[in-house]
């Protein structure tokens, strides 16, 4: 019996294996045919820049896998026969090692790509590697039997690509209940603060480089905070960041104009029973200390600079007062007794004198909060543990300001 004769006489419906064959019997075919029916192709002609229809004939295609039993590898035939004569067709193809596996993985990703752009596109072998992972990791995520642990349940989630990350977090936002949904909230919100704060402690530590400026531009991290001003990066860290004082304000105003003088807060909040407060704010690391040592009195007091940043404070005040009727009429706001935050400074490494010295100051001002900024980062350190207790126990996430 011919080729020809071989291939025609297959049931289509069965996969057929050889016996060894070989001097060794270490050769095995594997094979399948295909009945095709006539159908329609197309090709292009580049000279004349058409398409041309074409009629494919009904034929008999068989593919052949031949193995060998000596290296466990595979080369694949792929051969056109005549249904009428069971003639061979006079071109066959043949694939083995690297070029099979490509061929394999070329049919295998024809369902993954993404082809809802009409421009032309190219995919890397990389890509389809990348796909072709992605489907297998979502497939074993689907299909384990058995509970995964975090670890491997991220390991898995990380394999897989955007489009089946959203298909599967859909899935998982279908299917959990209400006190599931606020611990994942917390969980989101503990990671988007962890990284806001390392972000700040990576501000504060290079405040002093001369080039700090150009170094928050360049940084990914901080380039979100960039401002031609130091003053105004820290601004702007802490009007991303208005969680960092918990949930005292649930508003940001955008107005800043708070005097006929046209002086200007930095921030200006609304307090959760509706009154304004403003947020004044200088560098962590200005080039004074807060307090200097008076040997004469045996005490710590104010540094000129210092007393400086409080006496602005106390004009803000009183101009914030002067405009109030202003104020209120033009943004339908409360204005009675507002406070000022004060963000200035390191208290990092602090005496005892110095804590008590800043303590005193700040009870025996009105409506001044002096806060450094190392105990801005307690803050939000004390909030993120917040979210870590939260997870754990299951239950809601605070009311944190509107981030306006």
């Amino acid at each position: 019996m011919n080729d020809g004769e071989y291939a025609i006489n297959k049931n289509p419906n069965f996969t057929y294996v050889s016996r060894p064959i070989g001097k060794e019997g270490n050769i095995r075919y594997i094979s399948k045919v295909f009945n095709l029916e006539d159908f329609k192709d197309f090709y292009y002609e580049q000279k004349e820049k058409k398409v041309f229809e074409v009629i494919r004939e009904s034929s008999t295609q068989e593919v052949t896998a031949i193995y060998n039993e000596d290296t466990n590898g595979f080369s694949l035939r792929i051969q056109r026969f005549s249904k009428k004569t069971g003639a061979p067709h006079n071109q066959s193809f043949s694939f083995h090692s690297g070029a099979l596996n490509r061929f394999l993985k070329f049919i295998e990703s024809l369902d993954l790509l993404d082809l809802s752009s009409v421009q032309k596109q190219r995919f890397s072998d990389k890509k389809i590697d990348e796909l072709i992972e992605s489907k297998k990791a979502l497939t074993q995520l689907l299909e384990v039997p058995q509970c995964l642990t975090p670890e491997q349940l991220f390991q898995l989630f990380n394999k897989i690509g955007k489009n089946e990350q959203k298909e599967l977090f859909q899935k998982f936002i279908d299917n959990i209940e209400l006190y599931e949904i606020e611990s994942l909230d917390a969980a989101i919100k503990q990671k988007e603060y962890k990284k806001s704060l390392k972000a700040l402690e990576k501000l504060i530590e290079i405040e002093n480089d001369s080039n700090f400026i150009d170094l928050v531009k360049s940084d990914n991290e901080l380039n979100k905070y960039q401002a031609n001003q130091p003053e105004k990066i820290f601004q702007n860290w802490i009007e991303n960041n208005l969680w960092i004082f918990g949930v005292e304000y649930h508003k940001k105003h955008s107005f800043r104009k708070i005097g006929e003088d046209n002086s200007q807060a930095d921030i200006i909040l609304e307090t959760i029973d509706g009154f304004l407060s403003l947020i004044e704010i200088k560098r962590p690391n200005p080039k004074f200390n807060l307090f200097r040592y008076d040997n004469s009195h045996r005490c710590f007091f104010p540094t000129s600079d210092f007393s400086e940043a409080i006496g602005q404070c106390l004009i803000y005040l009183q101009r914030i007062e002067d405009y109030k009727k202003t104020l209120e009429q033009e943004h339908s706001v409360r204005i009675l007794r507002p406070r000022i935050r004060l963000i200035i400074g390191r208290t990092k490494n602090f005496k005892k004198e110095e804590n008590e010295a800043l303590h005193f100051l700040n009870s025996s001002l009105h409506d001044i909060d002096i806060i450094s900024y190392d105990q801005l980062l307690e803050n939000g350190n004390r909030i993120i543990s917040f979210y870590d207790n939260n997870r754990g126990n299951g239950g809601a996430s605070p009311n944190l300001p509107i981030q306006s």
